[in-house]
């Protein structure tokens, strides 16, 4: 249930297509379109949008959350990796320990 009490109404992806399709019709009248069908102006907006950055080649909100987790996993894993290098230099990571190299002149 929502915040207000009343029950969350589900629409199928038919519907939203048929929705997006009244509103450009209609030449972008998003407020009239959902008067008409009884649903928030928001939402309808929202699924306009929605079909248009999609039309656009944009990627769809599952895919956005699955870059954004795949980012998230790379830099978890990068981080592992320098971690690890680091650990099996000897000299504690510092490479020019490995070549005799002091640092100094």
């Amino acid at each position: 249930m929502s915040s207000s009490g009343r029950p969350r109404r589900k629409f199928t992806p038919e519907f939203k297509a048929e929705a997006v399709a009244m509103v450009e019709a209609s030449g972008g009248q998003i407020g009239k379109v959902a008067r008409e069908l009884g649903i928030y102006d928001s939402s309808l907006g929202n699924w306009v949008r929605q079909a248009r950055e999609e039309a656009a080649g944009a990627p769809s909100a599952a895919e956005r959350a699955e870059i954004r987790d795949l980012r998230r996993e790379l830099e978890r894993v990068t981080r592992e990796r320098d971690i690890l290098g680091k650990a099996s230099l000897p000299g504690g990571g510092q490479w020019w320990s490995m070549r005799g190299w002091s640092g100094c002149s």
